[in-house]
């Protein structure tokens, strides 16, 4: 586990809370137990004596070869150097309490602009980070040729001091942001570095207006946007909602079942009223299962660079055989940047009728609630999703609801966060029922339970692993990386995994087609029975012919 380097006076803490993360929960109240009873940290050997005297090896893998690893490996690493951070001395200690108890914030923002010398902001922000001691910011800012790009964080007052200066110069006048409260750091290092792209799209954004104001999708504010979702459902119903579409919702079933008359009469050249509206999910795929808008299909591509870029002449699958001229897109992602680069884009193919949801994702759900919105929210820091009132709060023995049910039974609700498969050469970022994590030991298929390579600790609820060397016994960890990853390569592992997940979804979807069919035959059925008996009963009224 690494340190993030900019703050020494948080680093004994926070390496300290990960490592909990790991801990049987006897450990971790004898960690606390020990912190209440002094202002320091643990004594310099109390944490790795703990952790040590707990670990037992355990094999979790089958095939060719195995490997032995320990579930507290991770967490003996993180207590090392949680005790080497607090080295400084019991103040540093104290200090980073108190400004974990204080009140924090991730803060997100973006602004695409021309700027001249990219390398002379970078060290404007970096000299006012430093020369203010704002050592809580952290995060990923990036800055390039067209703009600038926040997600981070820390303290309130550091952040809106931060924010408040990005926004006093003249390259980002008028500049959007946010601020969600945390419970802690959200973050664990700053990451404040020049990038030629904000984002990454396949052919890079170099080649795309999309500073130019006029090039860019029309912002909707968020009622503007519901506004405009409520008048799609009822011209959707007439166009374009019987085509197969890859989820499960009952909601999305319902409203395939309403649209299938409708379907005849467009095909037969039926006047619609009103330009088809596509609405268009611009995340990666694993943010659509965590929560997504009606009528945003969950997105071909697994994440968002594979999207059709610059140079390419195809476009996303949502707007294959549209009309250009009289289809009216609406894209939103989380936080708004996705849209505004990639509807520049569309312009240039063509593209007329292009909106985006200002603020994202987070600003809708701030001023509009959860209406039109399916599960929770996926977000890009510690905390993986939060519940749509953006708080994080949850009533006792609640959790938090994902889009989808299970990605491998189909049918138990799925357990938020997301976590990635125990296998280390898939390391798929997945959902699933927490029976299904444990009946698959944490992989993300049958597959990847026979890995020949090291597989991780299971993850019940859910998070991040560390660097996969961790889950090693110091003894084999040598071995291990001589082996290194599989020679199959990520883009051919992901394509894989795509393939099996799209025959999965094309079979369920192909049961529950049938289970529709099933449902209205029976219903006719009963109809014409009903019509039958009431026949029957008419003629025994009517008076007998002599």
């Amino acid at each position: 586990m690494q340190l993030f380097s900019h703050t020494s006076k948080l680093q004994a803490r926070w390496v300290t809370t990960r490592a909990q993360v790991l801990l049987p929960p006897h450990i971790a109240s004898c960690i606390n137990s020990n912190r209440n009873r002094n202002s320091s940290s643990l004594p310099s050997s109390s944490i790795s004596q703990l952790l040590h005297a707990q670990v037992q090896p355990v094999s979790c893998c089958s095939g060719s070869r195995r490997w032995q690893h320990s579930v507290a490996a991770a967490a003996v690493e993180a207590a090392e150097a949680a005790e080497e951070a607090a080295a400084g001395g019991a103040a540093a200690a104290v200090e980073g309490e108190q400004q974990l108890a204080g009140d924090w914030t991730v803060l997100n923002f973006y602004h695409l602009v021309d700027i001249a010398d990219p390398e002379e902001m970078l060290a404007r922000h970096k000299a006012f980070i430093a020369s203010n001691g704002l050592d809580s910011i952290c995060g990923r800012i990036y800055i390039s040729a067209q703009g600038i790009n926040c997600q981070g964080g820390g303290l309130r007052e550091h952040a809106e001091a931060y924010v408040a200066w990005v926004a006093a110069q003249p390259e980002f006048s008028g500049l959007f942001h946010t601020l969600w409260p945390t419970a802690g750091p959200a973050f664990p290092k700053l990451r404040l570095k020049y990038k030629p792209n904000l984002i990454s799209l396949a052919g890079g954004m170099a080649a795309i207006p999309c500073t130019d104001p006029a090039m860019r999708a029309t912002p909707l504010q968020p009622q503007q946007w519901r506004e405009k979702l409520d008048a799609a459902d009822a011209v959707n119903a007439a166009v374009a909602a019987g085509a197969e579409v890859p989820c499960f919702e009952q909601q999305w079933r319902e409203k395939l079942d309403a649209a299938d008359a409708s379907n005849a009469a467009v095909a037969a050249g039926a006047e619609v009223p009103g330009k088809r509206v596509v609405v268009m999910d611009l995340r990666n795929d694993y943010e659509w299962d965590a929560g997504h808008f009606d009528w945003a299909p969950r997105p071909d591509e697994e994440v968002f660079a594979e999207t059709p870029g610059v140079g390419e002449d195809s476009v996303p699958t949502p707007l294959k055989g549209t009309d250009p001229e009289n289809t009216e897109v609406m894209m939103y992602c989380t936080g708004g940047i996705r849209c505004d680069v990639y509807s520049a884009l569309l312009r240039q193919k063509g593209f007329k009728n292009l909106y985006t949801l200002h603020g994202g994702i987070q600003h809708y759900l701030k001023e509009e609630g959860s209406e039109h919105w399916q599960g929770s929210l996926f977000v890009f820091d510690g905390r993986m999703a939060v519940n749509p009132a953006l708080d994080g709060k949850l009533q006792e023995g609640e959790g938090l609801p994902a889009a989808v049910p299970c990605s491998m039974c189909g049918e138990a609700p799925a357990a938020l966060p997301h976590v990635n498969c125990a296998n280390i050469d898939c390391n798929e970022l997945f959902i699933a029922c927490n029976a299904c994590k444990t009946k698959f030991h944490g992989c993300c298929c049958e597959a990847c339970q026979s890995a020949p390579r090291l597989l991780r600790p299971i993850k019940i609820n859910g998070g991040n692993y560390g660097a996969w060397g961790n889950y090693a016994d110091r003894d084999s960890l040598s071995p291990v990386i001589a082996t290194g990853r599989s020679h199959e390569g990520r883009v051919a592992r992901r394509a894989r995994r795509r393939e099996a997940q799209q025959a999965k979804r094309e079979e369920i979807m192909e049961q529950r087609k049938e289970l529709r069919a099933a449902i209205r035959a029976a219903v006719r059925a009963a109809e014409e029975a009903d019509a039958a008996q009431t026949a029957a009963a008419e003629a025994a009224k009517q008076p007998a012919v002599a």
